[in-house]
């Protein structure tokens, strides 16, 4: 392709991530189903004004590669560490259960054991993108049903490593699954044996040396070298270069630097997958819906209602009352970006034919679409059903109003509430956030200032005043997520004090080095220590 054909390209893809994005989000739905139509607007089956999807194909490699990436650096030992038992089993048993099921099912229409064996398990896992976004929308991502979702979806990431190393594999062995599921082992042993030692022996010194440089431009380039690098490197084995990004995230995701690589890779992210989703609309035949609708439609509804239907009674025995298993069900009852993925490389190689994989591809691409409205009918469940009510974000904008130099209280478990309770007998003023109903219902009960919303959503804490608060208490179990929080505030608003407890002294240690103002190790008195220590370092 000559330069000029490439900039036009280019200037098509950026015309439309600018027209998609503020669209799709004034209408409340996720950008991927709008980047997956624009694609196919602009691809040979629209308008044709990008002729050949293959054109573009390496680009959206890009794309699938930075996906990879950014799903390792989120699965980091520490929060496997904090998820329940019962929420790992119930991740665990969806992806299984749902695999059988949906594998069988596509066995006995028709598939062979391998092709039957990749649809399983690609359609068991849900999008990780539209659901995310959907629970930081609702600001519902620190609530009891959004930690389940993210441990699930947790469980779920894990399970993509052995599916893209599956596939070729399936490919290459047709005929010996044996055979194949032994390949897939030996391999993925010696992909975890790559990640261990060159995540200590290489990646630890290089990332010391480059942020000690301080410059901007490096650090974003060594992060593209290691993504690319070991992705060129994994793919010289026989594995996909997607699986090799994974890896890198593997390796950078115990690091001290993980929040830095993170916050730099976002806007690149965006863009990439944006680009990816287009090229994906480009090759699906929404011909097809149109002479085969009924055919997609039983297709779409069928893996939705059968998803949340298999899900229901295992969120119940992971302790869920009816309401809030049905909520959980039905916003993780959709397809996964990741299938889009698995399913183009079975295609690819011919483990999934063609024919069969387009219907699959639409299914995902309207359940992705359907998402939002079933995440509506939750809320409404929610409201309609659960006895108690807890005061959520819109009431957190309007107590807000007007407040000026108050101390905002992240997390009132048993430490943040002893500090609210000393604020309310010094008079301090305060707004607290908690992610977990109960206890926002029980503050709530006592005349506490407390709202149910995710105290690590930076909109929530503005919504909270935080550019007007004199001080931060940062109370929260979670202490990879009490680390980012004290980061990212220290970065953005570096005059507020911030004050934070925690669990261990290896803890305390890395909230200092986050940037928390004083760190009270937790102990019985840990509450009052913590309020004391404001009223001294803002004079109140």
């Amino acid at each position: 392709m000559s330069l000029h054909a490439v900039l036009t390209e280019a200037i098509v893809f950026l015309v439309a991530t600018v027209l998609v994005v503020p669209v799709f989000e004034r209408l409340k739905a996720s950008p991927l189903v709008g980047y997956l139509l624009a694609g196919v607007v602009i691809g040979p089956i629209g308008f044709g004004v990008v002729a050949h999807a293959s054109e573009v194909e390496h680009l959206a490699e890009l794309g699938i590669m930075m996906l990879m990436f950014s799903v390792g650096m989120e699965l980091t030992f520490e929060r496997l560490k904090v998820m329940r038992a019962k929420i790992l089993l119930l991740g665990f048993l969806q992806i299984l259960i749902t695999s059988v099921v949906l594998g069988g099912i596509g066995f006995q229409a028709g598939l062979g054991f391998g092709a039957a064996l990749v649809v399983g398990g690609g359609l068991a896992l849900s999008s990780t993108a539209v659901v995310l976004q959907l629970l930081a929308e609702r600001h519902e991502l620190a609530t009891r049903i959004g930690r389940a979702a993210m441990a699930i979806l947790l469980i779920q990431d894990l399970a993509i490593g052995p599916l893209l190393v599956l596939v070729p594999v399936l490919s290459a062995h047709a005929g010996t699954m044996a055979g194949a599921l032994g390949m897939a082992f030996l391999k993925a042993v010696g992909i975890l044996a790559f990640i261990l030692v060159m995540g200590r022996l290489a990646l630890r010194p290089l990332f010391h040396i480059v942020a000690r440089s301080r410059t901007a431009e490096l650090f974003i380039a060594t992060i593209l070298l290691v993504m690319i690098g070991t992705g060129l490197t994994v793919a010289w084995g026989g594995l996909s270069m997607a699986l090799g990004a994974f890896a890198a995230g593997l390796m950078l995701a115990e690091t001290e630097h993980r929040h830095r690589i993170m916050e730099t890779i976002q806007p690149f992210r965006g863009l990439l997958m944006g680009l990816f989703f287009m090229s994906v609309g480009m090759v699906i035949d929404f011909k097809l819906a149109y002479e085969h609708f009924w055919l997609i439609a039983s297709l779409t509804i069928g893996l939705m209602v059968l998803k949340a239907l298999l899900l229901l009674p295992l969120a119940r025995l992971a302790g869920f009352n009816w309401t809030g298993a049905a909520r959980l069900s039905l916003i993780l009852s959709q397809g996964s970006e990741f299938a889009f993925v698995v399913f183009g490389l079975a295609e690819s190689l011919k483990v999934l034919p063609s024919a069969q994989a387009q219907p699959l591809l639409l299914a995902l691409a309207f359940s992705m679409a359907l998402t939002p409205l079933l995440a509506v009918l939750g809320g409404w469940l929610g409201r309609k059903f659960e006895p108690y009510e807890a005061p959520g974000f819109d009431m957190l904008v309007r107590a807000a109003l007007g407040m000026q130099d108050h101390v905002i209280v992240a997390g009132i478990g048993r430490v943040g509430r002893s500090v609210v309770d000393r604020f309310v007998k010094r008079g301090v003023p305060y707004l607290a956030v908690e992610g977990r109903r109960h206890r926002v219902v029980d503050a709530k009960a006592v005349g506490l200032a407390a709202f149910h919303a995710d105290a690590t959503d930076l909109a929530v804490l503005e919504a909270a005043g935080i550019a007007k608060a004199q001080a931060l208490v940062v109370a929260l179990g979670d202490a990879e997520g009490a680390t980012h929080l004290v980061a990212t505030l220290r970065y953005l608003f570096p005059n507020l004090r911030i004050l934070a407890r925690a669990r261990t002294e290896a803890q305390g240690r890395q909230l200092t080095r986050a940037g928390a103002d004083e760190v009270i190790v937790e102990r019985q008195d840990a509450g009052d220590r913590l309020a004391s220590a404001v009223a001294v370092s803002v004079d109140l």
